[in-house]
């Protein structure tokens, strides 16, 4: 496996990103080196490229962008038992912290510590990624890479449509997202 490898960083606090060439990260207890296949491009990757009010208050350069992700298992951290290489997968990208009085009571997604891949810390518009194991979803290897990396976009869409008493009723979806 190569040493370096190409990823999209945002290097400074400015408008834009650039290409860059970086070391291919390894993998740490709990955690898998992925190889990418496809990723997405989602609004906030556009927030942190435009330099935005929210990316100027959050986003801290230089850092890999990107957060939807599928990609194939080249390498299993310690620790790791249910993933093994080759596995094909998507990734959750919300990575929770385990300990806040929201995830003790399994409400992750409201967890007060959630961090988010290309938003606080480096994230998947790179040739490999490292994501924790715990945040993996195996998929059939006949689902295409490019639905694959849509799972968590999708994911939020049902999340925020079974918030509410949806059943029975009409309604209006806008926007271009999935």
């Amino acid at each position: 496996m190569a040493e370096k490898m190409p990823a999209i960083m945002k290097t400074k606090p400015a408008y834009g990103a650039e290409l860059v060439e970086v070391d291919v990260p390894k993998p740490g207890p709990g955690e898998v080196l992925i190889r990418v296949l496809a990723t997405s491009i989602c609004g906030t990757d556009l927030h942190i490229y435009e330099w935005n009010e929210w990316a100027q208050s959050r986003i801290k350069p230089p850092q890999i962008m990107g957060h939807e992700v599928a990609g194939e298992v080249v390498e299993v951290g310690p620790g790791v038992d249910d993933l093994q290489v080759g596995d094909y997968i998507s990734v959750e990208t919300h990575i929770v912290c385990g300990k806040c009085y929201a995830c003790k009571h399994n409400r992750y997604h409201v967890c007060q510590n959630t961090k988010i891949f290309g938003v606080d810390m480096d994230g998947v518009f790179a040739t490999y990624a490292v994501v924790p194991a715990k945040n993996a979803w195996k998929n059939p290897k006949d689902m295409k890479p490019e639905y694959a990396a849509l799972q968590e976009p999708l994911g939020n869409a049902v999340d925020t449509v079974l918030a509410g008493p949806i059943a029975g009723r009409s309604t209006l979806i806008t926007g271009a997202g999935p």
